[in-house]
Order: C-alpha cells, then structure tokens, then sequence
C-alpha cells in the first residue's frame, strides 16, 4: 500500500473508537492494531496522572494527620480507593469493545485462528465477574484474582507476540 493513501496512527484509532468500535470481522493490519494501543496507552497515562492528582486532592489530608492506626488509617481510605477503582473500571469499560475487537482482527490478519483473541476476551469477562462479584466481598485479593492476573498478563504477552506476525496474503479465488 501506498504511504501516502494509508491512514496514520492517529486516524486508525478514531476509526477503532468510530466505525470499527465493536467490529470482530475483517482484518486488521498491524499498523491499525499498533497505532489503536499507542494511542490508547498515551491516553491511559494522561487518564492516570490526572486521577491521581484529583484523588490525592480528594483525601482528608487533615483528617489522616492525626491517625497512627493502620487499621483506622485503611478504614478512612478504602472508600476513596474503591471509588477511584471503580471509575476507572467504568471507564475502562468503554474500550473492552474495540481491544478485543482490534486484537481479534490483527490475529485474523496474521494468519492465526481468532480463537485466541476470543479466549483472551473470555478470560477478561471472568476477570471483570471475579472483580465484581468475589473481591467486592474481601479486602485482599484471594489466589483466585491472582491466578486469573498472572494468566491474563502471559496470555496478553501470547497475543503481542502472534500480533507482532506479518500480515498474510489474502487466499486466492481459484477456480476448482
């Protein structure tokens, strides 16, 4: 393809939040799925040093001066972590869509079977039903959210590497 006539980085990721939002067919090139995770990852940490400057401000400074309980001290701040966890989550939420979308996409693309990206997408609904349900009810995470997180991240690392793949050539009409 020519440089001139295909779209940038930046234009692949309005097209994964717009017309490829929740898109499981077709192919993406590797460009689309590179362009979509640098742009969503830039816009993750600016998301993210945001809300940690606004959660800070938000905390009883005063308040949390005068506490030298530990326990006292987790009880005052677990409302307002929970909060922040929760709006990230929420937010997050807006692109499981387009991630498994692209990710399925680039897979298909490089030649894999899109298998892989839809148990990536089952692992991630576990993940978010295990959060939601299980650890809403415990303060530490249980050896299930922990298995679940260490599986998750080399599944992750399984599909960068597939999606790191060469595109392959579409299969040629032959005549039988």
């Amino acid at each position: 393809m020519n440089t001139q006539t295909r779209p940038s980085l930046w234009k692949y990721f309005i097209l994964c939040l717009t017309r490829n939002y929740c898109s499981f067919s077709g192919t993406a090139p590797r460009r689309e799925f590179w362009g979509f995770y640098l742009f969503l990852y830039l816009f993750s940490l600016i998301f993210g040093i945001a809300a940690a400057v606004l959660f800070a401000a938000a905390l009883p400074w005063g308040e949390l001066k005068g506490v030298h309980d530990q326990a006292q001290m987790q009880a005052m701040l677990f409302p307002h972590i929970a909060s922040f966890v929760l709006v990230v989550q929420i937010i997050m939420m807006a692109f499981y869509l387009p991630i498994w979308g692209v990710t399925i996409r680039r897979l298909r693309d490089a030649g894999f079977s899109t298998a892989w990206g839809y148990g990536y997408m089952a692992l991630g609904i576990i993940g978010l039903l295990n959060w939601a349900v299980l650890d809403r009810f415990q303060y530490e995470g249980g050896p299930v959210t922990q298995f679940l997180g260490i599986l998750s991240s080399a599944y992750w690392l399984l599909l960068i590497i597939l999606a790191c793949f060469p595109s392959r050539p579409a299969a040629e009409d032959t005549p039988e």
